[in-house]
C-alpha cells in the first residue's frame, strides 16, 4: 500500500486485535492447556472464571457471544480453532498462539521423552558386566535414589554415556588395583589414557563426579582425594598448596629449614603426603594461630622472622591440603586459635574451623569489632547471623554495618605472634 504524500505504508497486521490485553488471559490459559496435554485441541471447555469487565467485552467480541450473566465464560477450543482460521488471522489456534507468543511447548512429549531416557539409561546400566558386582550394583542404586542423572542431564550432559564411561572405568580400575598401588598415577594422566582428554575426569565433568562418588562408595573414603588414592589414583599433588609460618619441623627438613630462616612456607599435597618434616611431638599444647588473609603472614615473616609463633593462613574457606594441615596440627594436640576479617565470608570461616577443627576464637570478640571501628572500615553489605561464640558481635556489627578487613588489625595481630607462649 502506498501513501500518495508520505509513501509507502506498512501493511495492517491481522493480528493485532488479538493482542488486546483483555485477551491476555485466555490465550495464556489456552497456551497452558495444550502445553500439558500434548497439544491436543480437545473438546473439553476451557473454563475461565472471575473476569473483569474488560476481559469479558474482549472476549464476547472474539467468540461472537453475549454477554455472560457472572463473570466466567466456558471457552470451545475447536470452535476457537475454527474460528480463527476462517477469520483475517487465517491461522488456526496453535499457530495464532505461536504468531503471538512463540513456540509451544509439548510438555507431555518432553516428559514422555525424559522418561524414555531414563529407561535407558537404567536398562544400558543394568546390562553392564559391571552391574553384576554387589558393590556396585549398590552405588548404582544409591545413584537412582539421589537424582544424581537428573541433575547431569539439567547440566546438558548425557547420563547414559556418563554412567557407561563412570561404570567402565570402574572395571578398568578394579582390574589394575594391584599395579596401580605399587605405581600410582594421577588423575590426569588416567583420564588422558582412558578418553585422550587429560580433563575428562576433572571433579566438575559428569564423569569425573559420577566415578569418584563410585571409587568412594566402593572404598568407603570420605573425600574423593581418599577414594581416587585408595585405587592408585593421584588427584593433582603441586597445584595447590598451603601456607604456613614457623611450624615446628625436625632439624633437616623443609618445614625445619623454613622455620630456622623465618620463611614463609608453601605445603603441596605431594609434600604433606610424603613428610615436609614437620614435627608433631612439639605441637602437642603448643599455640598455632589460623588467620585468613597472606599479607598477615609476609608481614610476620618480615618483622618477626624467626621469633613469630606457628602460623597457618587459610587464605578464604580452607579446602584441600589446608583443612588437612589444620587437621593434622588439630590431631597432634596443637590450641588452635582462628582470626578472620569482620565481614560475612570472615565469620563463616571462624565458624567453619572452630566447628570442624575445635579451635578458638583469637581476637574474634565484640569488643575487638567496637575498639576498632575508629580505624579503617568499608561497607558491610550483609546481615550477619547468629554468632555462636560471641552473639554479641553479630549484634554490633549489624549495628554498625562495617566490616574490617584483617589487614587493618595487624598490628594487633603482630604482637599476639610475637608473645611465643
Amino acid at each position: 500500500m502506498i501513501d500518495e504524500r508520505n509513501g509507502p505504508m506498512s501493511e495492517p497486521d491481522p493480528l493485532a486485535p488479538l493482542r488486546d490485553p483483555g485477551l491476555d488471559r485466555l490465550w495464556s490459559s489456552v497456551r497452558k492447556r495444550l502445553e500439558n496435554n500434548g497439544l491436543r485441541i480437545t473438546s473439553v471447555p476451557l473454563k475461565l472464571g472471575g473476569l473483569h469487565a474488560t476481559e469479558i467485552e474482549a472476549l464476547c467480541a472474539l467468540l461472537g457471544r453475549r454477554r455472560p450473566s457472572d463473570d466466567a465464560i466456558n471457552v470451545d477450543l475447536r470452535r476457537l480453532d475454527r474460528l480463527l482460521a476462517s477469520s483475517a488471522v487465517e491461522l488456526g489456534l496453535i499457530d495464532t498462539l505461536e504468531a503471538l507468543d512463540g513456540p509451544l511447548r509439548d510438555r507431555q512429549g518432553e516428559r514422555l521423552a525424559r522418561n524414555m531416557a531414563r529407561l535407558e539409561v537404567q536398562m544400558s546400566t543394568d546390562g553392564h558386566p559391571m552391574a553384576d558386582d554387589p558393590d556396585v550394583r549398590r552405588w548404582i542404586e544409591h545413584v537412582r535414589q539421589r537424582g544424581l542423572l537428573t541433575r547431569i542431564e539439567t547440566n546438558g550432559a548425557n547420563a547414559k554415556e556418563a554412567m557407561i564411561a563412570t561404570l567402565d572405568g570402574v572395571r578398568w580400575l578394579l582390574a589394575s588395583e594391584d599395579a596401580l598401588r605399587t605405581s600410582p598415577i594421577p588423575l590426569s594422566t588416567l583420564a588422558a589414557m582412558q578418553s585422550g582428554d587429560a580433563h575428562a575426569l576433572d571433579p566438575d565433568t559428569a564423569v569425573g563426579g559420577l566415578l569418584a562418588d563410585a571409587l568412594g562408595s566402593l572404598s568407603g573414603a570420605d573425600d574423593a582425594r581418599s577414594a581416587w588414592q585408595a585405587f592408585g589414583v593421584q588427584l593433582d599433588q603441586v597445584s595447590s598448596s598451603a601456607l604456613a609460618l614457623s611450624l615446628p619441623g625436625s632439624v633437616g627438613s623443609i618445614c625445619g629449614a623454613a622455620t630456622a630462616d623465618g620463611q614463609a612456607l608453601r605445603i603441596t599435597w605431594r609434600m604433606f603426603e610424603h613428610g615436609f618434616g614437620l614435627d608433631p611431638t612439639r605441637l602437642r599444647g603448643a599455640r598455632v594461630r589460623i588467620c585468613e588473609n597472606p599479607a598477615v603472614v609476609s608481614m610476620a615473616a618480615d618483622q618477626l622472622g624467626g621469633d613469630c609463633a606457628p602460623l597457618v593462613c587459610t587464605e578464604g574457606m580452607p579446602s584441600g591440603v589446608t583443612a588437612a594441615l589444620i587437621g593434622a596440627l588439630a590431631d597432634a594436640g596443637a590450641d588452635l586459635r582462628v582470626h578472620a576479617d569482620f565481614d560475612l565470608g570472615g565469620v563463616a570461616i571462624v565458624h567453619h574451623i572452630i566447628g570442624r577443627f575445635d579451635a578458638v576464637p583469637w581476637r574474634m570478640s565484640a569488643a575487638n569489632y567496637l575498639g576498632a571501628l575508629d580505624g579503617p572500615t568499608t561497607a558491610l553489605d550483609r546481615r550477619i547471623g547468629t554468632i555462636e561464640w560471641d552473639p554479641e558481635l553479630a549484634d554490633a556489627m549489624n549495628a554498625h554495618r562495617r566490616s574490617i578487613h584483617e589487614e587493618a588489625l595487624v598490628a594487633d595481630l603482630l604482637g599476639d605472634l610475637a608473645d611465643l607462649i
